[in-house]
């Protein structure tokens, strides 16, 4: 080490000599940890980790879920106070005319399914309180129509429904044949079209003039389940 460098405090005695038991104790003292690296987890063990706890997640998620919903048929498709879904078979008056409106169905019995959605106001006079509730219908209306023809598509059938503000066919291609609710043909599904001059209303056996009236097509049987599950009395 030189007469000028710095004194190695383990060797004490003249010459530089001190005791073994020093050196082993001064060697234990200095040495550094070493890093754990088999307790520690790597960078791979570490996003393994934490997908494992992704997916692990994404599983507990999916079965909460299933055991909380309910099956659709046993499902309100139209959220109001009261909804009538009449099924019938399609007159046979009116199957010219749908085959006009949905040129791309098959050509085989059609089901109808009029949906009537009883509303607050007289719907033959115009306000804004009435418009708003007709908006609201009309939402209503083409939401569970949609959820039905979804559903009914599943099980293998066709199905389509008419939108109550332009009168033609939801899923359907363009066509120039459109049936609005006051469309004289509703009389052949069990309601009654009234002519008041100015315009025309439709009227309900039970309900009047305070009503929103929908209609929907199927190939689906009037006794196949979901089909059935629509006669059904529906209210909130």
């Amino acid at each position: 080490m030189g007469p000028f460098g710095m004194c190695d405090s383990r060797f004490k005695l003249p010459g530089n000599v001190g005791f073994a038991s020093q050196l082993h104790d001064a060697e234990a003292c200095s040495k550094p940890p070493l890093p754990d690296i088999l307790s520690q987890p790597l960078a791979h063990d570490r996003q393994s980790l934490f997908l494992s706890q992704v997916i692990c997640e994404s599983q507990n998620a999916e079965t909460s879920a299933s055991v909380t919903s309910k099956p659709k048929s046993d499902d309100k498709f139209f959220e109001v106070g009261s909804v009538e879904c009449l099924v019938q078979n399609c007159p046979d008056l009116l199957h010219r005319d749908f085959i006009a409106m949905f040129p791309e169905a098959p050509r085989s019995p059609v089901t109808v399914v009029t949906v009537t959605q009883k509303t607050k106001h007289n719907m033959s006079v115009w306000s804004e309180e009435v418009q708003e509730e007709r908006e609201k219908m009309l939402d209503n209306f083409i939401d569970g129509a949609r959820e039905i023809c979804f559903a009914l598509r599943a099980e293998g059938y066709w199905a389509d429904f008419i939108d109550p503000s332009s009168g033609l066919a939801f899923f359907g291609a363009y066509t120039n044949s459109t049936m609005f609710e006051t469309d004289d043909r509703y009389s052949h599904l069990g309601f009654q079209v009234e002519d008041l001059g100015c315009c025309k209303v439709i009227r309900h056996p039970l309900w009047g003039r305070h009503v929103f009236v929908g209609s929907l097509f199927t190939t689906a049987p009037p006794e196949c389940p979901l089909v059935q599950h629509l006669g059904e009395p529906q209210s909130s």
